[in-house]
C-alpha cells in the first residue's frame, strides 16, 4: 500500500499539474479577438458574437470542472490507501510523534513510511489544485461577465489573458514544487534510487556473464554490423538494438566496427570494448536473423530494425518480465530506463578519452543548476524536423529555473549547456538572453556541420555534447532528433525517476522501429465533434503523436478509426516480453 500510496502522490499529482496548465495554453491559444473600429457602425461585436465568444470561454471553463471532477475517484483512492497506510504504521504510543523508518530496522530497500510532513504535503496538493480551480472559474465568470456589459479593446482582453496564465502558471509552479517535495517525503527519493541502483546492478552484472562467456570459441553470438547509413545518435541506437537481441536471446553480443565511417580505430577507439575476453566473430559461418536453423546456429547476424520482417515482442519499447512489477512501480517510463543502463554500458568512455570529457567539462565550467538545451539544424530542418527558435527552447528553461527558486532560492547563476550544429547560435541566445550563463563548445558546433561530422572530432564532440546533456537537470530539446533522445535515455541512469525531466518541441519520446506505442484509457470520454475519439476506460489507443495542447493523436483499436483525444486521460502502455540472457 506504501508503494502504491508513494506513486500516485509523487507521479499522479504532477501529471494533475501539467493536464491542468495544458488545458489554460488550449484556453489561452483559442481565444483571440479583433480589435473593434472606433466608427460604431463598424463595431463588428454583435450580441451573436460576444454569446459565441462566453460559450466559448464557458466550454474552457467546462474542461477545469470535468477535470476537477474527474480527480474525485482519485481522492477517495489516495485516501483509502492513507487510511490503510496509517492503521499498519503508527504505533499507539506514538501518537504526535513520527512513524519509524524502514531503514532503523536495518532494511533499506523497504519502502518508505510517512511522517506527519508527508501528510502536510499533500494537504497543500490537493488546496493548490483546488485553488486552480477556484481562480479559473471565477476569473472566466468575471471576463464573461465583461464581454456581455461592455465591449473592452483588444489589447485589454489580451492582457486579461495574459494576467489569467500568469495567475495559472504560477499556481501550478507551486503545486509542482509541493508535489516534488511529497515524491521525496519520508526519504522516498533516496529509497527509490536505491532501488533503481539495486536494479541496474543486477542488470549489468548479467551483460557483463553475458559478453564474457567461459568458453568464447563456442558461446553462441550475435553479430552486429555498425556501419548503418546515418549519424551518430541513429548509430547509438542501431547498437543498443543489437544488444537488446543479443540481452533477449542469451547470445555474446558481438560489433563489426571495422571501416566505421567516424573512426578507422572501430568503436573502441573511443569507448570500452563490449567484452574483455570474446570480442572476434569466430571462423563458423554465420546465419540470417529469422531464416530457417538461425535459433539453434551459434552465429546470427541481425539486419537493421527496419529491415526485420517478423518482429518479435522482446523489440523496444519492451522491458524484460521479471523486471516488470519492481521498475514499472519506481520509473514514469520504464523502458528509457532499460536503455539507459544499456547504453551506459555499451558508451562507456575508455581512459583516454575519459580524460578529454572530464576536462572539456571543466573548461566550459559545468555546474549545477544547469538546463540543457540541444538545438539540431543543418540536415534536419525542411526533412525530418521543423525550424525552432531558440525563443521556443527558453520558454521552458525559465519555466525549470523559476520552479527551482521557489523551492531552492535564486541560483548563483542561471547556466545553458547549448549543444548545438548550429555555430552561430552561441551568440544569438547570449545576445537575447544576456540573464543566463550559456555553456557551448564552439568546437563541437563546428564540428558537427554536416561537412565535417563523420570525423574524429565530430565524433568525440557529439559524444561529448550527448554525455554531458545527459548529466543535466532538465533538457530541452526535439524528440525528432536522435541525439536529445540518447541524452535522455542515459539521463536516467544514477539517480532518482527522470522520465519527467525534459521537454521535447515536437516529437514523443520514440525508437525507431519500434513496436506500436500505445496508451490505454483510465477516463472516459465523449467526442466533441468527428475529429475526436469517444474513450471508454480501458480502451487501448495507438498512438501517432502529441499535439502537446492537452490532446494527443492515435486510432482507437475499439473503434478502428483515428482522431484526437484527451492525453491527461490516458496512461502509457509498458510492453513486457520474456528475454532469456541465459543466466
Amino acid at each position: 500500500n506504501t508503494m502504491r500510496l508513494r506513486l500516485f502522490t509523487g507521479k499522479h499529482f504532477i501529471f494533475v499539474c501539467l493536464a491542468i496548465w495544458s488545458l489554460a495554453l488550449i484556453y489561452m491559444s483559442n481565444q483571440r479577438f479583433e480589435a473593434p473600429a472606433e466608427d460604431e457602425k463598424s463595431f463588428s461585436w454583435t450580441l451573436k458574437d460576444l454569446r459565441e465568444r462566453i460559450n466559448d470561454l464557458k466550454l474552457q471553463s467546462d474542461k477545469i470542472v470535468l477535470f476537477s471532477d474527474q480527480l474525485k475517484p482519485m481522492y477517495e483512492e489516495l485516501l483509502r490507501l492513507r487510511h490503510s497506510a496509517l492503521s499498519s504504521q503508527l504505533p499507539a504510543s506514538s501518537i504526535g510523534g513520527q512513524f519509524a523508518t524502514a531503514s532503523r530496522n536495518g532494511d533499506s530497500m523497504a519502502a518508505p513510511r510517512l511522517d506527519w510532513g508527508h501528510e502536510r504535503l499533500r494537504r497543500r496538493v490537493q488546496d493548490g489544485i483546488r485553488e486552480v480551480r477556484f481562480m479559473l472559474n471565477g476569473q472566466l465568470a468575471k471576463l464573461r461577465k465583461e464581454l456581455s456589459e461592455k465591449r473592452p479593446s483588444a489589447s485589454e482582453i489580451d492582457g486579461r489573458l495574459e494576467g489569467l496564465a500568469e495567475s495559472v502558471n504560477e499556481i501550478i509552479r507551486l503545486v509542482g514544487v509541493e508535489g516534488e517535495a511529497l515524491a521525496e517525503a519520508g526519504g522516498a527519493a533516496d529509497w527509490r534510487r536505491r532501488r533503481l541502483s539495486r536494479l541496474q546492478t543486477e542488470l549489468v552484472n548479467r551483460i557483463v556473464k553475458l559478453q564474457n562467456p567461459q568458453q568464447c570459441q563456442s558461446a553462441k553470438k550475435l553479430i552486429c554490423n555498425l556501419n548503418k547509413g546515418c549519424g551518430f545518435g541513429c548509430q547509438a541506437h542501431h547498437v543498443l538494438y543489437c544488444m537488446t537481441l543479443a540481452y533477449a536471446t542469451g547470445r555474446t553480443f558481438v560489433l563489426d566496427s571495422v571501416n566505421w565511417r567516424y573512426s578507422r580505430g572501430g568503436w573502441t577507439s573511443v569507448f570500452e570494448p563490449l567484452s574483455k575476453t570474446c570480442t572476434e566473430r569466430g571462423s563458423a559461418g554465420a546465419k540470417q536473423w529469422g531464416s530457417t536453423g538461425a535459433e539453434d546456429a551459434q552465429l546470427v547476424e541481425v539486419p537493421i530494425i527496419d529491415a526485420m520482417a517478423h518482429k518479435p515482442p522482446y523489440l523496444p519499447q519492451a522491458i524484460p518480465a521479471d523486471l516488470y512489477e519492481e521498475l514499472s512501480g519506481l520509473h514514469g517510463n520504464p523502458f528509457v530506463w532499460f536503455a539507459g543502463v544499456l547504453l551506459n554500458y555499451i558508451m562507456r568512455p575508455n581512459a583516454a578519452f575519459q580524460r578529454q570529457l572530464d576536462d572539456n567539462a571543466i573548461r566550459l565550467g559545468f555546474a549545477k543548476p544547469i538546463v540543457g538545451v540541444q538545438v539540431r539544424r543543418t540536415d534536419k530542418i525542411g526533412s525530418e524536423a521543423a525550424f525552432h527558435d531558440i525563443s521556443e527552447y527558453m520558454v521552458w528553461v525559465e519555466e525549470f529555473y523559476k520552479t527551482y527558486e521557489l523551492r531552492h532560492g535564486r541560483p548563483d547563476k542561471m547556466r545553458i549547456l547549448l549543444a548545438t550544429d548550429d555555430a552561430n547560435l552561441l551568440n544569438e541566445a547570449a545576445r537575447r538572453y544576456p540573464a543566463y550563463t550559456f555553456l557551448s563548445d564552439t568546437s563541437s558546433s563546428r564540428s558537427a556541420s554536416v561537412r565535417d561530422r563523420y570525423s574524429d572530432g565530430g565524433l568525440r564532440g557529439v559524444i561529448s555534447d550527448v554525455l554531458l546533456l545527459s548529466k543535466t537537470d532538465y533538457l530541452v530539446c526535439t524528440f525528432s532528433s536522435q541525439v536529445c533522445r540518447l541524452a535522455y535515455e542515459l539521463m536516467q541512469v544514477g539517480r532518482d525517476d527522470s522520465s519527467d525531466r525534459f521537454h521535447s518541441l515536437d516529437d514523443v519520446y520514440y525508437f525507431g522501429g519500434q513496436l506500436p506505442l500505445e496508451v490505454t484509457a483510465r477516463f472516459a470520454h465523449k467526442a466533441r465533434d468527428s475529429s475526436e475519439l469517444d474513450l471508454s476506460p480501458g480502451d487501448v489507443i495507438g498512438l501517432a503523436g502529441n499535439h502537446w495542447d492537452g490532446y494527443s493523436l492515435g486510432q482507437s483499436r475499439r473503434l478502428g478509426r483515428n482522431g484526437l483525444f484527451p492525453a491527461y486521460k490516458t496512461e502509457l502502455v509498458v510492453r513486457k516480453a520474456e528475454m532469456r540472457p541465459g543466466l
